[in-house]
């Protein structure tokens, strides 16, 4: 069975190199499916994609394409999902050895993100059958809880630095989360890079939080980040992984 699981927090705390870690993890464990919903896109670059190079395009782009009529004529009458779908078979999905992958992207129409949106919570749907697990790397902020990508996750992992608006960032996620009815099971804090010490204590014994473990500060992955690296080079060894390890055993990954 599919296990659907997302990070989320505040911009800067680490969302993204916890999820491309976790790929990395989980990579040997089963048919994994990496999604970048963030509109920023550097879920790509943090596991080693060129989308590029690779000829690839983001939902977005691919929406684009369809709106400007730039369409193979044989798919031209067909529904707009249909569209997509075919699109992002030939142009969207990455199908790499360890792990499959595709993005959001950017805007590049005027109006909100409504419609990749909803092309993509239905993408997600049609998909996520053929996987172990899928990861999501989701936006900075709550506003991507509103629109609800996807209605139904395993697991959510806010991310956390030691400021309080970060906690209060988590304890406003798990609310909208619960009002407007998306189905979660369980609800982790996972403390990022600039949190020593690891999560807070109380928060988790009042809030239905569960502490799933801290991110070790690892030079190695600042330096990748820097240079615009993939954390799937990271050596076996790397403090990053053994912490990313430890939290997946915490969730019962491995």
């Amino acid at each position: 069975m599919v296990k659907k699981i997302a990070s989320i927090g505040r911009g800067g705390v680490g969302k993204t190199c916890f999820i491309a870690g976790l790929a990395r993890v989980l990579a040997d464990h089963g048919p994994l499916l990496l999604i970048d919903a963030d509109p920023d896109q550097n879920l790509a670059e943090a596991v080693g994609i060129d989308m590029g190079g690779e000829g690839l395009k983001s939902i977005s782009s691919l929406l684009f394409d369809v709106k400007a009529g730039r369409l193979d004529p044989r798919i031209e009458k067909a529904p707009l999902a249909q569209k997509v779908d075919y699109l992002l078979s030939r142009q969207g999905l990455y199908e790499g050895d360890r792990f499959d992958f595709f993005s959001l992207g950017t805007k590049w129409t005027e109006g909100c993100y409504c419609q990749p949106n909803n092309i993509l919570k239905g993408l997600i749907g049609r998909l996520e059958a053929g996987y172990r697990y899928v990861l999501v790397d989701s936006p900075a902020g709550l506003e991507h809880l509103n629109r609800r990508i996807t209605v139904s996750l395993d697991d959510i992992f806010a991310i956390i630095d030691a400021s309080k608006k970060a906690m209060d960032n988590a304890l406003r996620a798990k609310r909208i989360a619960e009002e407007i009815r998306i189905s979660f099971g369980r609800f982790f804090l996972v403390a990022g890079h600039g949190r020593p010490g690891g999560c807070p204590a109380a928060p988790a014994g009042d809030s239905g939080f569960e502490c799933a473990g801290a991110l070790a500060v690892d030079p190695a992955v600042a330096r990748l980040c820097m240079e615009g690296g993939s954390l799937f080079t990271l050596p076996e060894s790397s403090p990053f992984l053994e912490s990313v390890r430890a939290v997946a055993r915490a969730a019962g990954y491995l």
